[in-house]
């Protein structure tokens, strides 16, 4: 073997890898870096000083298992006595009011009728619609909410400084590129240790984000603004620095200061009024920042790899097993937001899958049971970038990087096979005097005296590509707090669902006792009175109200016929059927290996399917289509052969519907049967798991258990009459508000972006969909791929055309007088971004088509899923069945914004667990609605979902314009996955002259609803 060995089998030049050459320390004097140990002057840099571990240094502790399984505690197993009410400990049952001095102030900012005009906007001149009203109506009730009130001392300043490093510490695998990613860990290690060895940066008036910024409760003693240290780095298992230890400057410079003062006369201004040279940003940044300083400062809290999610790595070592290699972990999310007149801190449980801690050979076993021979399984892509550790030399631990698996390199004229083992890898060692190759086997049993035990299963690469490493996998550990950030699979998904499922009262008991004291949350916590700030450890009260139930519609022989709904759902009683059922022809099934579905059950689907509307010619299989696939990751482009030929010839025989039958939920087979279907052959299908179509229990006077159960046949027929153009359940007319005179377009709008694990380069998919009339139950889209991670929609105005020449069309030459868009998908800091990118599209969409330039009035109502709002119910009278607040709970004070209009709206009710409600903000409104008015046609609407008998929790137009991106995402299903089916895929992007879709569908299904 060439060069020196460093513990493992190296190939190239000597230096083991990681390894940097180091410098000399730069010149003393009273502000300097690296001295002998001791500290230089009032202000220096962390030098060769060794002391403790520094603040927020190695993570967490214990080792997660191979089953994992699921450690409890007194949240899950104990019974809540008040009937799942949470009342926090030494608080009264009877929950206290909302502050009456908020009350007053909300009051004075409601501005009726008063509209902002848009037009020749620019991003400086944004301004969010004032709050016209507060609604009232539906029954008044008080809730708790994860929110907690701080409160901030008059006068305080906090100082702010940038903090830049020269040279960068840079990932290895971007290091060459033209801009190097950096190297987050690492540099965050490279504060810490600054901040350990210069005095005035220690106590806990200092508060930094470990990257950039650098906050303080006083001025810093620096001379002309800015002062550079210097810094070696140095690896927490190192115990020190050494001659190898990079060196780093580090200069501070001054920012200016923040005055929380101006935050909270800001919150007290009128609307449309900011004070002069105030930036709300960077004092919300600020207190973001100095809020996780409590957690920062706990070696057994993790950082979630995000700045504001945390994760007490479990002491036992057990977590809830997700299966094939990965344990779900419980932490908790902490952001600052404002109000109305005041400053809150909300907090959240969260939720994330982790690499359990231990052997590395054991956590690839775990993934596949046979990762030799499982090459292409996908494990060398789930293992990469994985900390690992090694105390075989000397017993000293050393910490490396898992680069992939063991391949040859030409260069080093490698004759080993691709995924070589301690056995097939051989070269020449003359550290070892050998006689020609010896083998790793060979090399691990003479130099460290280890007799390995599996010597056939793939070595891995702890060096890189130029300087490789070679280490048996049995000989090392996964370091802790490591989290696993690609997608999960189906099953994982499932048994995430089940570990993050908790009822509200047991996340909120959580949220106190856990959540708050992680955060710090108290009147006396030094890291947070020193920046002239407290946080009262109790949750705020908020007051809501409770809508009435929506009346439902459906067709009993030729007239319309009302149900009356309860908890937001509702049953189709006997001789009720589709308010405009359409009829099944030209179809047939397809069984994808599943032989026990035969005529009988399609016969009864078929009966069910009648009984709701949907009447049917037979099929022409009768018995359905049997088609054998060889499923699983070795498979895919055999099953995708035979998935196209079944769909060619559906299509050679006229067939227009196909009912798809999956053996099981397989993401691969399923979006391959869509994108055959939907681009290629312009034919409907609905796919079934066959598995679901059983009876598995019911009450005796349902089917029986194995017998074909109506309630899904009902769910399918929904889908095919939607496909079809049907009409499922309307509203009646008195529900519909401003639409009840039928010239109003509802559009609904989304953008999905590609997922950890897509190829480099993938586009994003960006969905419009559009009511076609009055009714609101065919919903038409436009689907385009575009720009990766561009959250405005590139080519609205071709999408938003196609929507008008449709409505047009359906509607005897007429254009709609007006348009409300449910626009999902977009945050808070891309309101102006929508305005200005996305609003002149649709203006100009409008202006090409309506007569005489006259446009519709336009309103845009953003719907936002991505928040931590939850709410609690205080009485036992306003609680469901899973104990959560009743369906039609809306917010809209209390923890709204302080200058725009928005609410919160649960119309939904949870089977399971913590409802989350929906955030619905204005940001445009041309159409001059009102607080109860748009909040209870919020509500109506999700009653309209057309393949659900049950409220949804997100407002249709925008539920479908998901649902549509989704189907995007299916199009380019091996694109966006294409780390996790391959292990040779890093380096190749996304080609756009060669991808198999990019926008639309078959011309025969672009005007229906084929996403459905």
């Amino acid at each position: 073997m060439s060069g020196r060995s460093r513990g493992g089998p190296q190939q190239g030049r000597g230096r083991g890898a990681g390894s940097e050459s180091s410098r000399s320390d730069a010149g003393r004097g009273a502000f300097q870096g690296g001295g002998g140990g001791g500290d230089r002057g009032a202000f220096q840099g962390g030098g060769r000083g060794r002391g403790g571990a520094p603040r927020g240094g190695p993570r967490g502790g214990g080792r997660g298992g191979g089953g994992g399984g699921y450690y409890q505690d007194q949240y899950e197993l104990k019974v809540d006595p008040n009937n799942g009410i949470f009342t926090p400990q030494n608080e009264p049952a009877q929950a206290p009011a909302p502050d009456p001095k908020v009350e007053e102030r909300e009051k004075a900012l409601i501005r009726p009728g008063e509209e902002i005009s848009l037009s020749g906007l620019s991003i400086d001149e944004f301004t969010l619609p004032a709050r016209p009203s507060y609604g009232t109506q539906g029954r008044p009730i008080v809730l708790r909410t994860n929110y907690f009130n701080m409160l901030t001392k008059q006068g305080a300043q906090i100082f702010r400084y940038e903090l830049e490093i020269s040279p960068k510490l840079v990932t290895k695998t971007s290091k060459d590129d033209k801009n190097p990613k950096v190297n987050r860990r690492k540099t965050r290690r490279l504060v810490q240790l600054l901040i350990q060895n210069t005095p005035p940066l220690r106590g806990p008036g200092i508060a930094t984000d470990f990257q950039k910024f650098l906050f303080s409760a006083k001025q810093l003693p620096l001379e002309k603004g800015s002062r550079t240290l210097e810094q070696r780095y140095w690896e927490p298992e190192d115990e020190g620095p050494n001659e190898k230890s990079s060196v780093h400057q580090v200069k501070i410079t001054a920012d200016g200061s923040i005055s929380v003062q101006e935050l909270v006369d800001y919150l007290t201004s009128p609307p449309g009024v900011t004070p002069q040279g105030f930036d709300k940003g960077k004092v919300i940044q600020a207190l973001n920042i100095i809020m996780t300083r409590t957690a920062n400062d706990d070696p057994t809290v993790y950082g979630g790899g995000a700045s504001n999610k945390f994760y007490r790595l479990p002491q036992e070592g057990l977590g809830f097993d997700l299966g094939s290699g990965l344990v779900a972990l419980k932490g908790f999310y902490t952001s600052v937001r404002t109000s109305t007149l005041r400053v809150l801190v909300n907090i959240n449980v969260a939720n994330a899958a982790f690499y359990p801690a231990m052997n590395l050979l054991g956590l690839m076993r775990l993934y596949t049971p046979n990762p030799a021979g499982d090459q292409t399984s996908g494990v060398e892509a789930f293992i990469s970038r994985l900390r690992v550790s090694h105390s075989y030399i000397n017993g000293k631990k050393k910490i490396k990087t898992v680069q992939g698996f063991a391949h040859p390199s030409p260069r080093f004229k490698q004759d080993f096979p691709p995924f070589g083992t301690a056995h097939t890898i051989k070269f020449e060692c003359k550290e070892l005097q050998a006689t020609g190759k010896i083998s790793v086997f060979q090399y691990f049993k003479r130099k460290w005296n280890i007799e390995l035990r599996k010597p056939d299963d793939p070595c891995v690469n702890l060096g890189n590509k130029e300087h490789p490493v070679f280490v048996p996998p049995e000989l090392l550990e996964v370091e802790p707090g490591q989290q696993y950030n690609k997608k999960l699979d189906g099953n994982q998904t499932a048994k995430m669902l089940q570990f993050a499922v908790r009822k509200p009262a047991e996340n909120a008991r959580r949220i106190i006792d856990q959540g708050a004291k992680m955060m710090g949350l108290s009147l006396t916590n030094p890291n947070l009175t020193e920046f002239g700030v407290k946080v009262a450890p109790q949750m705020i009260t908020v007051r809501g109200r409770i809508l009435p139930p929506v009346p439902i519609q459906y067709k009993s022989g030729k007239n319309p016929k009302t149900f009356t709904t309860s908890n937001g759902s509702w049953n189709m009683a006997g001789g009720t059927s589709f308010s405009e059922g359409k009829y099944l022809r030209n179809w047939t099934v397809i069984k994808f290996g599943r032989g026990d579905i035969g005529k009988p059950d399609i016969d009864k689907f078929r009966e069910y399917a009648r009984n709701c509307g949907v009447g049917s010619d037979e099929p022409a299989h009768p018995n359905g289509h049997p088609v054998e696939l060889q499923t699983g990751k070795f498979n895919q482009d055999a099953d995708d052969n035979a998935i196209a030929r079944i769909f060619q010839t559906a299509a050679e025989k006229g067939i227009k519907v196909l009912l798809v039958f999956l053996p099981s939920v397989d993401a691969f087979i399923y979006s391959r049967v869509k994108f055959h279907a939907e681009v290629r052959f312009g034919i409907h299908t609905i796919c079934s798991a066959g598995v679901k179509m059983r009876v598995k229990a019911s009450p005796p006077d349902k089917a029986p258990p194995g017998a074909v159960s109506p309630d899904y046949c009902a769910n399918l027929a929904h889908k095919f009459n939607l496909k079809l153009g049907g009409l499922n359940q309307t509203l009646p007319s008195e529900k519909l508000g401003i639409l009840r005179d039928g010239k109003t377009m509802l559009v609904g709008m989304d953008v999905t972006h590609p997922s950890p694990g897509s190829l480099e380069g993938s586009p994003s998919i960006a969905g419009v969909v559009a009511s076609i009339d009055g009714y609101y139950g065919q919903w038409p889209a436009s689907l385009r791929a575009q720009e990766g991670k561009k959250e405005m929609i590139i080519k609205l105005e071709e999408m938003f055309g196609e929507r008008l020449d449709l409505w047009q069309q359906k509607n005897r030459g007429a254009f709609p007088e007006r348009i409300i868009v449910y626009r999902d998908g977009v945050s808070e800091g891309q309101y102006r971004t929508l305005l200005v990118d996305e609003l002149p599209q649709i203006r100009e969409a409008c202006k090409k088509r309506y007569p005489g330039g006259k446009g519709p009035k336009i309103s845009i109502i953003v719907c936002g899923k991505r928040h931590h709002t939850r709410f609690y119910a205080t009485n036992a009278q306003n609680i469901d069945r899973s104990t959560n607040s009743k369906n039609g709970t809306v917010v809209d004070r209390g923890v709204t914004m302080e200058k725009g209009w928005d609410f919160f709206l649960q119309a939904h009710t949870a089977l399971k667990g913590t409802a989350k409600p929906t955030h619905y903000v204005v940001i445009l409104d041309e159409n001059g609605m009102n607080a109860d008015g748009l909040e209870a046609l919020t509500h109506n609407l999700c009653y309209l979902f057309g393949r659900a008998t049950k409220a949804v929790s997100l407002c249709p137009p925008a539920y479908y314009a998901d649902l549509l991106c989704e189907r995007g995402r299916a199009y380019l299903y091996r694109e966006f996955n294409a780390r996790d089916n391959a292990t040779t895929t890093t380096e190749q992007t996304f080609d756009w002259n060669r991808a198999p879709w990019l926008q639309g569908v078959h011309a025969v299904l672009k005007d229906t609803m084929f996403y459905i």
